[in-house]
C-alpha cells in the first residue's frame, strides 16, 4: 500500500486567493459586509410572536384538589410562536429560557421560578421557523409557594429570558 504525505492546510487569507473572500465593488460578503447590516437582519421583531399562558387546572377548585392529593400542583405552560415569514434566531446568555411568577391581588409574588433554579452558564440559541412554537411547560407544587394559596385571583406573568418584550399574563382563580 502506497503511503501519502500529509499536507498541513492554513486556511488564512495569506495562504489563498484573494478573489475567494473579497468580492469586490457593493457586493454583500460575510468577510467584508457591513457588521450593522448583519445586525439589522439577525434582529429579532417581538411584534412577530404571539405568547400565551395556559394555568391548568383553572379555575382551581382548593378543597377538593387538598382532599385528592396531600400536594397539589399548578401546571403553567408558557408558548411563543412565529408568525412572521422569517426565521428568527433567538439567544440567550445561559440555559435559562422562561421565568414566570405568581402573584396575589396584591402584587406581591409568591412564586418566581428563576428563584429555585441554577441555570447553567452556557450560552444558548433557538432557531423558530416561520409558524413554529417554542413551548415550556412547569409544574409548582403548593409546598413551594411562599404563602398558602386562598381563594381568590392571582395573576401569572411569563416572560422570555432575554427577551422581556415577549411575555404573557394569566389569572389564576382559586375556589374554596
Amino acid at each position: 500500500m502506497a503511503r501519502l504525505a500529509a499536507i498541513d492546510v492554513d486556511p488564512s487569507k495569506t495562504t489563498i486567493p484573494r478573489s475567494s473572500f473579497d468580492t469586490g465593488g457593493n457586493r454583500f460578503s460575510i468577510f467584508n459586509g457591513d457588521p450593522k447590516r448583519i445586525q439589522r437582519a439577525n434582529a429579532v421583531d417581538p411584534a412577530m410572536f404571539d405568547c400565551a399562558l395556559v394555568l391548568s387546572p383553572n379555575p382551581l377548585p382548593l378543597a377538593s384538589l387538598k382532599a385528592a392529593t396531600p400536594n397539589p400542583v399548578i401546571k403553567l405552560t408558557f408558548s411563543v410562536h412565529n408568525h412572521g415569514k422569517k426565521t428568527y434566531t433567538l439567544s440567550f446568555p445561559t440555559a435559562q429560557r422562561w421565568d414566570f411568577r405568581i402573584k396575589t391581588a396584591a402584587g406581591e409574588p409568591i412564586y418566581v421560578y428563576s428563584d429555585n433554579c441554577d441555570f447553567e452558564q452556557k450560552v444558548g440559541i433557538s432557531m423558530v421557523n416561520h409558524d413554529d412554537k417554542l413551548s415550556y411547560s412547569e409544574v409548582v407544587e403548593f409546598n413551594d409557594l411562599s404563602a398558602p394559596l386562598v381563594p381568590g385571583t392571582y395573576t401569572v406573568e411569563a416572560v422570555l429570558a432575554n427577551y422581556p418584550e415577549m411575555k404573557a399574563k394569566a389569572e389564576l382563580v382559586v375556589q374554596p
